[in-house]
């Protein structure tokens, strides 16, 4: 298992322009910062904490979650694939605050022995250029397995 410093110190060198800051729980931290899609830049916000024994696991301890702060994403109920949005957990309190799937998590691609700096974050950029290409077309050309909507829920 990767511990904060570790992926702090990751994210520094490979990401110098992402800030960090104490996460909302005991043993997390949270990384902002701006990474370009296709033609736009969005801001970007990962939560990630190690997990914490005998508690029940929120996502962002199972796995970095990432959302999208600005601009923010749209919704497109029309969208030939992947409507409403592509590849997310659904957040039911704020749909364009969505995290994203960035990976399979019962094909064990990612683990708390990855750096995210490594992992988390190229995923993130590959995710951005998709979107763009979806909301253009309405069609989804990440790839990856589609969850049943009712595992794609979070909150």
């Amino acid at each position: 298992m990767k511990g904060l410093l570790a992926q702090a110190q990751a994210m520094r060198e490979r990401w110098p322009g992402f800030e960090v800051t104490s996460g909302l729980g005991p043993r997390s931290l949270i990384w902002i910062g701006d990474l370009k899609g296709l033609e736009r830049t969005f801001r970007v916000w990962i939560e990630y904490g190690l997990p914490i024994p005998g508690r029940h696991l929120a996502l962002f301890r199972q796995m970095p979650v990432v959302r999208i702060l600005s601009p923010r994403l749209v919704p497109n109920w029309e969208a030939r694939d992947e409507a409403p949005l592509p590849h997310v957990y659904f957040d039911l309190k704020d749909l364009t605050l969505s995290p994203l799937c960035l990976f399979d998590p019962e094909r064990g691609e990612w683990s708390h022995a990855c750096l995210i700096a490594e992992t988390t974050v190229p995923w993130t950029v590959d995710w951005l250029a998709c979107y763009e290409g979806w909301e253009a077309t309405g069609e989804w050309y990440g790839g990856g397995r589609h969850l049943a909507p009712e595992s794609r829920r979070y909150g």
